[in-house]
């Protein structure tokens, strides 16, 4: 661990404790720098959970951060809101690991990464920021900062996601009961199993393998909308299911 990457693990750590966010103190040079914080946060939390991963386009780039334990809540789950910076709320689809993929250099193949893979669910992501000003900062920052994971609502179980025409799914995101998102498709990804895949594949060559028991949650269909203190939040997939949280 380089001494600016070790400095950034301590800063993060004692945000994380006190609840007082930092300002970044230096550039990141790289992905492989962004990755090392968060593996130095992850080793002094506790074990990864999990892993939330997402793409902004069909194409581009994934993107991971892990999920750390305590983070995976049920639904309906309740926070204090008035303890968090930011209140934000994505509704996703995510899933659940059910086989061990140890660590390895060999890159694992589409078929088997989901092969691990059990039920989908339908997913809440909650999102604060330990990172100050966290709208002008580096996104790089805000990616060390586990792209500002909060939580993670695990709400009903998806059945037969494999045969899901996923740009034809129906989101809602209701606030306070008054609907605010009712859409067809969302997700930058367009399709959640390409950085599902590459998640595992990411978790397994780099990260130290993947566990049965963790989730991995493929980004927002709703974009991401920030909400007051004393917020109920509802979100679905018409037919799939539902997941609730409130603030």
């Amino acid at each position: 661990m380089t001494p600016d990457v070790s400095h950034a693990v301590q800063l993060l750590l004692e945000a994380r404790r006190s609840g007082t966010q930092i300002a970044p103190p230096f550039a990141l040079p790289d992905r492989s720098a962004v990755y090392a914080i968060q593996d130095g946060v992850a080793a002094a939390t506790g074990p990864v959970a999990g892993w939330k991963v997402g793409a902004r386009t069909s194409t581009a780039e994934p993107a991971g951060a892990p999920l750390f334990a305590g983070t995976l809540t049920p639904s309906p789950a309740r926070f204090d809101g008035t303890a968090m910076h930011m209140i934000g709320i994505e509704v996703e689809i995510s899933f659940h690991i059910v086989r061990d993929i140890a660590a390895r250099t060999a890159p694992v193949e589409r078929d088997e990464a989901l092969a691990a893979v059990g039920d989908a669910f339908v997913g809440m992501e909650v999102v604060d920021t330990r990172i100050a000003d966290f709208q002008k900062a580096d996104p790089e920052w805000l990616l060390a900062d586990n792209q500002m994971n909060h939580a993670l609502v695990v709400g009903d179980p998806v059945k037969n996601w494999k045969a899901l025409d996923w740009p034809a799914l129906q989101v809602r995101l209701e606030i306070d009961g008054q609907t605010i998102v009712d859409q067809r498709g969302g997700l930058g990804a367009v399709d959640p199993l390409r950085p599902l895949a590459w998640m595992i594949d990411h978790a397994v060559r780099t990260r130290g393998g993947l566990r049965a028991g963790q989730a991995i949650t493929t980004g927002s269909w709703t974009g991401l909308r920030y909400f007051p203190p004393g917020t109920r939040a509802r979100g679905s997939f018409v037919g799939l299911g539902a997941v609730e949280a409130s603030f």
